[in-house]
């Protein structure tokens, strides 16, 4: 029964999983970008990623300050979804491993701090809209984009 109420909307499904991976996303990384911030930007963001002995950390801070903050307001167009979808699962892998776990020490879910939990239901997420794509009501359909 509920499947013939609501199989006809999965593509408001995917609509609202997008809208709400953007505005995640967003709200994360204007803070990496916002000189002004409690991050103080790409160079604070650089700061962290060195701490952690990332490669390159300046310009992997501004890869994921541009990908959270402009990448996430293309998710929510649905626009370049699969390819966006990428991008953000390898920087919520990162999150999980070498942030959370490696660096933080902290547990699926923490005691005293944040865990990776939410982490990992965005990483989720990301590889949802990886295999099912920006659904009927985004750019990619209208533009008959593929990627």
């Amino acid at each position: 029964m509920l499947e013939s109420i609501f199989s006809p909307f999965s593509n408001v499904g995917l609509l609202i999983l997008r809208l709400a991976m953007g505005i995640i996303f967003i709200t994360h990384g204007w803070p990496k970008l916002n000189p002004n911030g409690p991050m103080k930007g790409p160079a604070g963001m650089g700061g962290f990623l060195k701490q952690m002995g990332v490669p390159l950390p300046m310009f992997f801070a501004w890869v994921v300050a541009l990908l959270e903050t402009i990448g996430a307001g293309l998710l929510i167009l649905g626009l370049g979804t699969r390819l966006l979808a990428v991008g953000f699962a390898m920087i919520m892998l990162v999150a999980i491993f070498l942030a959370k776990r490696r660096f933080m020490k902290v547990g699926f879910v923490g005691q005293q701090a944040t865990g990776w939990e939410f982490d990992f239901m965005v990483l989720a997420g990301a590889i949802a809209l990886l295999f099912m794509g920006a659904g009927s009501i985004a750019l990619d359909a209208v533009l008959r984009l593929s990627f």
